[in-house]
């Protein structure tokens, strides 16, 4: 979609089914307001029912949908489907692929160490993805929304999510100081 960063998000869940040792969300709603859109995103693990991507007998489906306001799309690895909301979407096109499959990150990350070339999951690809969860993350644990500033990639209006932003290094480093100017 070549989004920025967004600049509010609002994320709830939880673990309420898996009863192991990890902390990651068995569901989770997240909205993300982006300067171009808004978004949706959903994630259950509390049972194996696909909507699309399979139903039936027990079993790990990997799939993710869109939501927008003019339609959906879900994706898993080996398709992705654009479907519309009414009118809002004319010509509903599916779109075009923007990262060619990967080899595996494995190969494709020693391929590129010899070509010098930048792999699929770059980190400047990849940077406004992960700040995008992390915020969702973030939002979920404080229980509220949280403002981004995409021109100085800061929490905004926020020293608790901030704080909590900022990673806890085993004794002697130390996290920047440069980056806490806002706590």
């Amino acid at each position: 979609l070549q989004l920025d960063f967004p600049t509010m998000t609002s994320c709830f869940g939880g673990r309420f089914t898996i009863h192991d040792a990890g902390d990651s969300p068995d569901t989770q709603e997240v909205l993300w307001q982006f300067p171009e859109m808004t978004m949706t995103w959903s994630m259950s693990m509390v049972n194996s029912f696909g909507f699309d991507f399979g139903r039936g007998t027990r079993a790990r489906r990997l799939g993710i949908y869109f939501h927008g306001v003019r339609g959906t799309t879900f994706a898993d690895y080996g398709m992705h489907q654009t479907i519309p909301e009414g009118d809002w979407m004319p010509d509903p096109k599916n779109p075009e692929k923007s990262i060619s499959p990967s080899p595996s990150h494995e190969r494709e990350w020693l391929d590129c160490i010899k070509s010098r070339e930048q792999p699929s999951c770059n980190p400047e690809y990849h940077t406004k993805i992960d700040i995008a969860i992390a915020l969702a993350n973030l939002s979920m644990q404080v229980g509220r929304s949280i403002r981004f500033d995409p021109k100085t990639e800061r929490i905004l209006g926020d020293p608790a999510a901030t704080r909590l932003a900022t990673p806890e290094y085993r004794a002697p480093w130390k996290f920047p100081q440069e980056y806490l100017t806002d706590i």
